[in-house]
């Protein structure tokens, strides 16, 4: 949100400096105010959507501002005005940044991190149920190519064995919108559209206890290639 305010309000003062009919001044804010609004509600109606909702809130900002500069400058024309708009160098640099963000920054960032393994956040996991802890005191983490993973003992109630721990805590996932595990592991999308990476969750059960291993990086099929 914090980001989305800061664009709309630069994108707005660029506008001032090559504003010429007051009314459609107006008309320019309310434009750079709706974009900034679809970009937070998509964030917020798609929460793996970042990437995208980034996307749309600097090309929208860049769309914005030319067409408003082209929609004035004919206006001028048709009254015989001078026009300047859309030649002093603060729209520029606000369109030229716009656009440079929205299609060179964010597809190559985008492009370079789906090469990136991460390490997932306990908070994947949603608020556990009663009598079920996660110990990221005794987790520990690794990375390899395209993928990392870190792994916490996974503590139940003591009458518990370590598969009815397990198995509890599979219930909860799958509960909180989770896929049902398939041999022992469960995986979703990070992202939305342009971050094809994945979070996947691992629980297995052993004498000493279950043991809950959390990954984040390439899907399977794309990390299998690229060793092959």
């Amino acid at each position: 949100m914090l980001v989305a305010s800061v664009v709309t309000v630069v994108a707005f003062l660029a506008w001032l400096t090559v504003a010429r009919l007051p009314w459609f001044t107006g008309v320019v804010l309310v434009a750079l105010t709706l974009v900034a609004v679809a970009s937070i509600t998509l964030a917020a109606v798609q929460p793996r959507a970042t990437v995208e909702a980034r996307l749309l809130l600097f090309l929208g900002v860049a769309v914005t501002l030319l067409v408003a500069g082209e929609m004035q400058r004919r206006r001028l024309a048709e009254s015989g005005d001078d026009d300047r708009a859309g030649r002093r160098w603060p729209y520029r640099i606000a369109v030229g940044l716009a656009l440079f963000v929205a299609l060179g920054c964010i597809p190559a960032a985008a492009w370079d991190f789906n090469d990136d393994g991460f390490v997932p956040s306990v908070q994947e996991l949603g608020p556990l149920p009663d009598g079920l802890a996660v110990r990221s005191a005794g987790g520990y983490s690794e990375c390899g190519t395209g993928r990392c993973a870190v792994a916490y003992p996974l503590v139940g109630r003591a009458d518990e064995s370590a598969d009815q721990v397990a198995r509890r805590m599979w219930d909860h996932l799958v509960s909180v919108g989770w896929p049902a595990p398939d041999g022992g592991r469960s995986c979703r999308p990070a992202g939305w559209l342009l971050d094809t990476r994945e979070t996947c969750v691992e629980i297995s059960a052993a004498e000493d206890g279950a043991r809950l291993t959390l990954e984040g990086g390439r899907p399977y099929p794309r990390f299998a290639d690229a060793g092959s």
